[in-house]
């Protein structure tokens, strides 16, 4: 039986540069649609995601940021309060805590700045529930009152398609299952603001798309290299007398010379002037030397900056190596600001949903909290007179009272 080809697997490969058309919806491909497409394709939210598994550096920022999002994790603000502390620890039916899907909807909300929240609960909200779900797998009705769901988007066939499933958007509960006591159902779909971009969020790192590729193409290039033993590239000038001798070349040329891995081997065709008992014409290899290691490398480190400027981060969270070596005050000082800045409006965010969850659905007021420990501690020794010195007081580094050694962070 012959395997069909999947529509998904050829328009993923097209996926290294995905559209960013600000009305994707006016679209004439998704006129007759239900829904309101993901960029021109509908398939920007999966190139988004080749785009965190293609490039090192781009993925290293990624997780950098999900580790200190999430730091030591959600907990109840007061720890005997039993009733949050067991939510938090059973947050669904599957038995999850809050921090493993924590951990997923920070990553979504870094990859594709759009998080989709799952609430279950019955008629008479005598539980709530939450659940993660692929921001891959989402898109919006075209009323923006529904998220429809598809495993495979590529092969969405309209609304008869079985695959799809309907839920409606938060605030609202309806039963997804077709059955009487089948629980109530909701989606909040959490994403920033963007101009624009009225239906979905945009990453913040999409202006550095650009660096992204670079970041990619120049670690093909380099393993392209080492694969063919850092070969020079040349012309191969191949006399031939015919189209047909022609053709048998361009065939060898297509097997033997052309691809990622065979690169440094250019190989090119020139006709012969030799006719019928006159000396044909030698073939005749041409190097092209270039000395562009240097220009490769800069780009490279180039790329690299950018990418953890669009991310808005810190290289040294990112545990990317550095001139600098491994500079501890550094690592504290910017974990210090991003603390301040970043991570904590990052985590109040989710705080304040979680909170308004709780209390639009069940009307409990649940007080809960990230905590956050940096990434290295940052104990010091001193002398008492070393301390009174840089304070500005009196010292005497020989009065043996002041020799004392203190600790402080």
């Amino acid at each position: 039986m012959k395997k069909e080809k999947s529509v998904f697997d050829a328009k993923v490969i097209n996926l290294a540069e995905p559209s960013m058309t600000p009305l994707p919806y006016r679209s004439k491909d998704f006129e007759y649609r239900d829904f309101i497409p993901f960029g021109n394709d509908n398939l920007f939210p999966q190139a988004l995601a080749l785009f965190a598994r293609s490039s090192p550096n781009h993925r290293g920022v990624i997780d950098s940021k999900n580790v200190y999002f999430l730091g030591d994790g959600i907990q109840a603000t007061d720890e005997k309060d039993k009733e949050v502390v067991s939510w938090l620890d059973n947050i669904n039916f599957e038995k999850q805590n809050i921090n493993e899907l924590q951990n997923k909807f920070f990553l979504d909300e870094i990859i594709f700045n759009n998080s989709y929240v799952e609430i279950i609960t019955d008629a008479k909200r005598s539980f709530l529930w939450i659940n993660h779900i692929d921001s891959t797998k989402c898109r919006k009705s075209l009323d923006g009152k529904y998220i429809i769901m598809h495993p495979d988007w590529s092969q969405d066939t309209g609304k008869a398609d079985k695959k799809r499933k309907v839920y409606p958007i938060y605030p609202n509960f309806e039963r997804i299952e077709d059955e009487k006591y089948a629980p109530l159902r909701s989606i909040y779909h959490k994403f920033d603001y963007e101009p624009e971009f009225t239906f979905y969020g945009i990453p913040k790192y999409i202006s550095g798309r650009d660096s992204i590729m670079i970041d990619m193409k120049t670690n093909r290039w380099n393993l392209s290299r080492l694969k063919n033993a850092f070969s020079l590239s040349g012309i191969f000038l191949v006399p031939v007398k015919d189209n047909t001798e022609s053709a048998k070349v361009l065939k060898y040329i297509d097997q033997n010379f052309k691809g990622e891995e065979k690169a440094g081997k250019l190989l090119t065709i020139t006709k012969s002037r030799a006719q019928d008992n006159e000396k044909a014409d030698r073939a005749q290899l041409i190097e092209t030397k270039q000395d562009n290691d240097g220009n490769w490398i800069n780009l490279h480190k180039q790329s690299l900056s950018d990418i953890v400027i669009a991310h808005n981060w810190y290289r040294s969270l990112t545990g990317i190596a550095d001139n600098t070596g491994f500079d501890t005050q550094r690592i504290l000082n910017e974990y210090q600001v991003a603390q301040k800045t970043i991570i904590s409006r990052a985590q109040k965010s989710w705080v304040d949903l979680y909170k308004r969850i709780a209390y639009e659905v069940q009307g409990k007021e649940i007080d809960i909290t990230f905590k956050n420990s940096p990434p290295l501690n940052d104990f010091r020794y001193y002398k008492i007179w070393e301390i009174r010195q840089s304070k500005g007081l009196e010292f005497d580094e020989n009065d043996p009272a002041q020799q004392e050694i203190i600790k402080t962070n």
